[in-house]
């Protein structure tokens, strides 16, 4: 069945209200008429089995509340913000690879400017739906590197993917029993030496083989390697 974001009514949690956007998504794109079934999410981790009963307004009857699926661990990717629409395939995927929030960082090799965060929502809602996430990845506003640093040493578990070397990101994920992980990554020119310096100090350098990635390569890649090492583990300390 389809899947598409929607809200509880606050009047009756038995009801669920579509967005406009979504409704006319549900009409126009996918043909959905009052009767017919599809899936619901509301992005902060509870879906449900429902039926469209009217269109405009669109509201759907709660059939059934479904299980969601959650990942033992939790991701933050510090990207640094490509020019172009290259940020648009880092969210886009790293959606789709359990990154559970985006955190865009302005450095010193930064070319890119202004901030297309709500853009970037509207990516990650698409893609969450997409994949089959229950919960819609946070993407904040664009923030300059010192103070993304100072966001970044909060987390348990602190990886800076450099060019130049590093350990290996899989061998420091495995040993690592920490829920709480971030991923900082440069932007097409990297990080110069102040702020790799700056970074050592917060956490830990990373590699992931010896060839130079694209920044937005390196990203899902990186993201990638985390589901394939943490995915499958069932944690309780999550």
């Amino acid at each position: 069945m389809r899947r598409l974001l929607a809200r509880p009514d606050p009047r009756d949690p038995t009801w669920l209200l579509l967005d406009p956007r979504q409704a006319r998504h549900a009409v126009r794109v996918l043909r959905l008429q009052p009767g017919d079934r599809f899936l619901a999410f509301d992005g902060a981790g509870s879906q449900w089995e429902a039926e469209l009963v009217e269109v405009a307004p669109a509201r759907a009857r709660v059939v059934r509340a479904l299980p969601a699926a959650s990942l033992p661990y939790r991701l933050t990717l510090y990207q640094g913000v490509p020019k172009g629409d290259r940020m648009d395939l880092v969210v886009r995927m790293g959606t789709e690879l359990g990154v559970a929030s985006f955190v865009p960082v302005r450095t010193r090799r930064t070319v890119a400017t202004g901030d297309r965060s709500e853009r970037w929502r509207r990516v990650v809602a698409e893609a969450a739906k997409q994949c089959g996430r229950p919960t819609v990845p946070e993407v904040e506003r664009v923030v300059d590197f010192p103070q993304a640093v100072e966001r970044f040493r909060a987390h348990q578990l602190r990886l800076v993917l450099w060019e130049s070397g590093g350990r290996p990101l899989a061998d420091l994920v495995r040993e690592s029993s920490a829920c709480d992980l971030a991923l900082f990554v440069g932007p097409e020119g990297g990080f110069d030496a102040a702020e790799v310096a700056r970074l050592e100090e917060v956490g830990t350098l990373c590699s992931l083989g010896p060839l130079v990635l694209r920044t937005e390569t390196a990203a899902v890649a990186a993201a990638a390697v985390v589901l394939c090492l943490r995915g499958f583990t069932s944690r309780t300390d999550h």
